[in-house]
Parts: structure tokens; sequence; C-alpha cells
């Protein structure tokens, strides 16, 4: 019989905390623990200065034994800032959606997966702080890429947004969010340290049944990360 696949959404701030300690170790321990399957990683530096030049995305999945992609949004500094997602399932493909924004750039990243004998679109972004351009992007980019996909599809990631808002309803309109599941008692993801909005997010489609969903404590990043567990 298959097994529940354990999806992770955290936002590691460029693998430090919310004080600005670089926070790595704690962070590869926080996602060995929740012992997932797939991760959808925001706020990723590759050959940066500010984290010691590492490739944060194969470093971590190094440490933790999986597969990788990593999706620039920005260049900075002869590096790269963008998504990731880490996986155990095999990675059958990936494209990297340009998210265009004045203020920042971000991106959606889509890695296609085989989960027992599907093929998994498991698409995984960070939006912006402005609210018009965040609804542009789900508008015009993320959900025209999500609803061409014909199988299972979970999005995932940092939308700074709360669920009320238009941006989340435009999502839940198409798909389900998995906290609809939750079966934990802290309720926000950010910030950390007096978690206080609700702003990082799993989604699935119809595909997918959703059995629990929940949030866990940490100081490893100015974020709490999102867990969900699926079926397909």
């Amino acid at each position: 019989m298959p097994q529940p696949i354990r999806i992770v959404s955290y936002n590691i701030r460029h693998g430090t905390d919310y004080r600005d300690y670089p926070s790595m170790d704690r962070i590869v321990a926080v996602l060995s623990d929740l012992d997932a399957d797939v991760i959808a990683l925001q706020e990723v530096d590759m050959n940066l200065p500010r984290s010691g030049r590492q490739k944060q995305a194969a470093e971590l999945a190094r440490r933790l034994n999986m597969g990788y992609v990593f999706g620039a949004a920005l260049r900075l500094e002869r590096g790269y800032y963008g998504n990731a997602v880490l996986s155990r399932l095999p990675i059958l493909a990936y494209n990297t959606i340009p998210l265009p924004d004045p203020e920042e750039n971000r991106c959606l990243l889509q890695v296609n997966l085989n989960a027992n004998g599907y093929t998994l679109g498991f698409f995984a972004t960070h939006l912006g702080l402005n609210h018009h351009r965040r609804v542009q992007h789900i508008e015009q980019s993320i959900l025209p890429a999500i609803l061409d996909f014909s199988g299972p599809v979970i999005l995932a990631g940092d939308f700074n947004a709360t669920s009320d808002q238009k941006e989340i309803l435009l999502i839940t309109k198409h798909l389900t969010d998995c906290f609809d599941f939750n079966s934990g008692v802290i309720l926000s993801t950010f910030p950390s340290y007096h978690p206080a909005k609700r702003i990082d997010y799993i989604f699935v489609n119809s595909l997918i049944q959703v059995q629990q969903s929940y949030i866990i404590p940490s100081d490893a990043s100015d974020h709490l990360p999102v867990t969900a567990e699926i079926m397909l």
C-alpha cells in the first residue's frame, strides 16, 4: 500500500535566524527531524558573500541525502538568490518561471517528480511584499502554470499574504489549503519568535488527499516550517 508523502515548506532566511546569527546546522536539524520526502525552500543563497559563498541548496541536499533543484530569482554579487526544492522522489524535469518585480524579482520553480508512478507537479515560490504584484503573479503566471498541469499538483511557499487576502482566495478557488487539515496547536508561521500571521502555505489539487498538516516551533529562521502529509 502506498505510504503518505510528507511535504515541508520553509523560508530559511539565507541560513540565518531572526537575530541574524548563522543557523544552517539548526536548519538541517529541523528538516532532519521533519523527515520530509519533498521540501520547498525560500530565501536560498548560492555563492553569496553574506553566507560564506555556500551553495545552500546543494549543502542542505547533501546533508539530508536528497536530490535538489535551485531556481534563481535574483543575481547578486556574482551569486544568486531564490527558491529550492529538495526531494527524495526522483526528479524528472524542472523549470524556473520568472516573476518580474521592480522591487525584487521573484520566481516560480516547477519540479516534476515521480511519486508512486505518477508525475507530480511540485511548484515552489516566494511572492513579494506588494499586494497588487502578488495578485498579478498569481493570475498571470502561477495559476496558468498549475491549471495547465494535468496530474497531481502541489504549490508551496511563502506568499506574504494571509488566508483572507485576495491572492490566497484566488488560489483556494482551485486548490485546497492543506492547513484546513491542521492537527497541531500553532496557527501562524511568522515571525518565528512570536508567530502572528500565517503566510506560508502548502496547497494541493483535487487529485491529492490531505491527511494532516501542522506547523512546528523553531528558532532557526524568522519563519516556522509548515508540514503536510498527503496521498495521491
